[in-house]
């Protein structure tokens, strides 16, 4: 596994022989009104990925995001896209409004998404796909 970005409120590995991106959401995104350096972190992820990459996305911890936050979060989906995902994996926890705060930048995106309850059951998936 490479680690391309720690930072407070996410973090960004790759593991190339997957060919997959593993990102999680840390507690401060829910406070973060800025990312400086979000669309660069992601964008040194997608160079180390080929077309056809997976991306498991663990958004269990946060609940929120500053709606200022949106423009960056779709520039990155569109550097996601264009890059040739296959497939992505997010968890969420039911009852929290994660899902739809991810669909609303994800179906614009016309991204595949497919959404569990936990991290196994999303990795299970990607591994068998």
């Amino acid at each position: 596994m490479l680690l391309i970005a720690f930072r407070s409120e996410y973090q960004l590995t790759v593991d190339p022989a997957k060919n997959r991106i593993f990102y999680q959401n840390f507690g401060q995104m829910q406070g973060a009104t800025e990312l400086p350096h979000y669309r660069a972190d992601w964008s040194a992820a997608l160079a180390q990925v080929q077309p056809g990459f997976s991306i498991l996305s663990d958004m269990q911890v946060v609940n929120q995001a500053s709606p200022a936050l949106r423009a960056e979060f779709v520039a990155v989906e569109q550097l996601i896209v264009a890059r040739g995902v296959r497939i992505v994996a997010e968890i969420h926890i039911p009852g929290l409004p994660t899902r739809h705060l991810s669909d609303a930048v994800t179906t614009s995106q016309a991204m595949p998404v497919r959404q569990f309850l936990n991290l196994w059951d999303a990795a299970q998936f990607l591994d068998e796909g």
